[in-house]
């Protein structure tokens, strides 16, 4: 399942119903009424190995981009060849021959493509994926990645 705008909004919704202190992340039980929310069957050990992969800073909290990732890693869909589409066109972009497009083209891209996504959602998703270089530039490969498991 890919990662639609109306989807991040969803999970933007539900992440803000069950974040109780409204600090802007959530606890490890915070995390498992979130993800049953959303109609995932996970159990508590899996749960547990999700915040120690997650909560990369070891706050025991993980923020609504930290969300995404979790999302991204626990849906398995078989997109081999949607996936080599995405990479097809993003590489189009790609003037430095570095597996890099730049933000605006991705942008632009991404709004011009399939469902229409806000700067705040295309924000999210970079956010979520951490794949801006250093420069500003996009690894398109490692966020494709990590949204739909490459």
């Amino acid at each position: 399942m890919s990662l639609t705008e109306e989807r991040i909004n969803e999970m933007k919704e539900i992440f803000s119903m069950v974040d109780d202190d409204g600090d802007g992340s959530i606890t490890r039980s915070e995390l498992a009424l979130c993800l049953r929310a959303m109609q995932y069957s996970i159990s508590n050990n899996e749960i547990n190995d999700l915040m120690k992969k997650f909560d990369s800073d070891k706050t025991g909290h993980i923020n609504f981009p930290q969300l995404l990732q979790i999302i991204a890693a626990t849906e398995q869909p078989n997109v081999t060849k949607q996936t080599q589409t995405i990479l097809s066109a993003l590489k189009l972009f790609d003037t430095q021959n570095d597996e890099t497009i730049s933000e605006n083209d991705f942008r632009f891209l991404m709004q011009q493509t399939g469902e229409q996504l806000s700067k705040d959602s295309v924000d999210d998703m970079i956010k979520a994926t951490d794949a801006r270089t250093k420069n500003g530039r996009i690894q398109y490969r490692k966020l494709v990645s990590t949204i739909i498991h490459l």
